[in-house]
């Protein structure tokens, strides 16, 4: 994987692709070895093989087959698979069908999807069942203080073993060679609680040149959590960030990108926005638009376009609030505009208009902002960059309804500020799928 899906990059992720994909592949090429006519060979069976193989694996990416839940659930890898396997065989046979010479029957894409879906299910029962990946994930060296440590035990997510070593202990000479050689470690976390604290610098430097790979506690954080820690935030962290984003080339490309996307879209969802605007006014008395008042770059306040969710008399009392679970101000068409996000459609007005980008963080109203920058540090920070349709902190938790939600969502946009790219903007609207299908936490 690429930099870019650095969040991604880990052994048993890798490990858990590099197996299911090399399965899927060869039971797509024994589906086309019997299929394919000989006077179509080689060229039209490579790409009856491995055209839908890459469709397929790349949907179970976007889908969630890797997150943690479904590496954790059976049941919830085999729904998302199932859906991957599906529409990735359909999405194969029309690229094949408008691209390719070759012609393959729609039971050829329905018979891959099969294979595909038995293969990959099949090696995942057999991993988790062998506890394969156990075996091969990383070995870590934790290099700190007490106070490094519990920090490095509080991080949110699974589990994460790592041998310890004290700096005093890491500082004695051979001490970190040796256990290095006995482990076979491959990463060195250094988890020293204050910034001046003094580190055994040969030492670590040493393991450095002999290739080991080694990272703060801060950096180890946001890698592994795709979350900037706020409690141990310091500005020079987005000062020296290495990312190309923000650069006029990068604010360009994503900006086209935006334009092209937005107005396509558009055009070709007219049908179901004409539907869910006929749908709301036949609901509830009020208009079908709903226009607010949210805050953007640079602290700039617009008006975003959303198909109205709730009642007229909402906030009728003139106070902002969050919205509740089960909120009883939501009407039944509004509740299924926003489990499937179809509400927040029409926002691809303000997406071409230059007002909003298709990823970014989401805009909140003024005086949210004004109440959560009281009280959680670097909130403003968020409005450095364009808001977004969708963003990294939708696609990682849930609807945000309290200030302890809107601080973890901070901690995912900083993240995404300092590692935005064209390629985690590409991945990000693909994983939109996942939570348009499995709407967890919608609000």
């Amino acid at each position: 994987m690429t930099q870019a899906f650095g969040h991604m990059a880990r052994t048993r992720v890798r490990t858990l692709l590099t197996i299911e994909g090399l399965a899927i592949l060869v039971g797509v090429g024994i589906l086309a070895a019997a299929f394919v006519p000989s006077r179509d060979r080689p060229a039209a069976f490579s790409e009856a093989v491995f055209v839908p193989t890459a469709m397929i694996l790349i949907l179970m990416v976007a889908l969630g087959v890797y997150d943690p839940d479904a590496r954790a659930r059976y049941a919830a890898m085999r729904e998302r698979l199932a859906v991957a396997s599906l529409f990735g065989a359909a999405a194969a046979y029309l690229a094949l069908y408008l691209f390719s010479p070759l012609w393959i029957s729609p039971l050829y894409a329905l018979a891959a999807a099969s294979v595909a879906y038995g293969a990959a299910a099949a090696m995942r029962y057999v991993v988790m069942r062998s506890r394969t990946l156990a075996r091969l994930q990383r070995r870590l060296i934790l290099v700190g203080d007490s106070e490094g440590f519990a920090r490095f035990d509080a991080m949110p997510g699974e589990k994460r073993d790592a041998l310890r070593l004290t700096l005093e202990q890491a500082a004695e000479p051979g001490r970190l060679a040796a256990e290095i050689a006995d482990l076979d470690a491959g990463e060195i976390v250094v988890a020293a609680s204050k910034r001046e604290t003094p580190l055994p610098v040969e030492t670590l430097l040493d393991a450095r040149m002999a290739g080991l790979r080694v990272i703060d506690l801060a950096a180890f954080h946001e890698r592994e959590t795709g979350r900037v820690d706020l409690a141990n935030l310091y500005p020079q962290r987005f000062i020296f960030m290495e990312t190309n984003a923000h650069t006029q080339i990068g604010r360009l490309l994503k900006r086209s990108g935006d334009l092209i996307v937005s107005g396509i879209a558009l055009i070709l969802l007219s049908p179901v926005l004409a539907g869910a605007a006929l749908a709301v006014r036949r609901d509830s008395p009020g208009p079908a638009l709903y226009r607010q008042t949210r805050v953007g770059l640079r602290g700039e306040p617009f008006e975003i376009v959303k198909f109205r969710s709730m009642r007229v008399d909402a906030e009728a009392s003139g106070q902002p609030q969050w919205a509740g679970e089960a909120d009883p101000r939501i009407t039944k068409v509004g509740a299924f505009l926003r489990r499937t996000r179809i509400d927040e459609l029409p926002q691809l007005w303000n997406v071409l208009k230059g007002e909003m980008s298709l990823v970014g963080p989401r805009p909140e109203r003024p005086y949210f902002v004004g109440k959560l920058s009281e009280t959680i540090p670097h909130y403003a920070e968020r409005h450095r960059v364009k808001p977004g349709l969708t963003g990294w902190a939708q696609i990682n938790y849930r609807y945000g309804a309290t200030e302890n939600d809107a601080r973890v969502k901070l901690e995912y946009d900083l993240y995404y500020m300092k590692n935005a790219s064209l390629a985690l903007d590409v991945y990000i609207l693909m994983k939109t799928a996942r939570v348009v299908l499995w709407p967890d936490g919608v609000r």
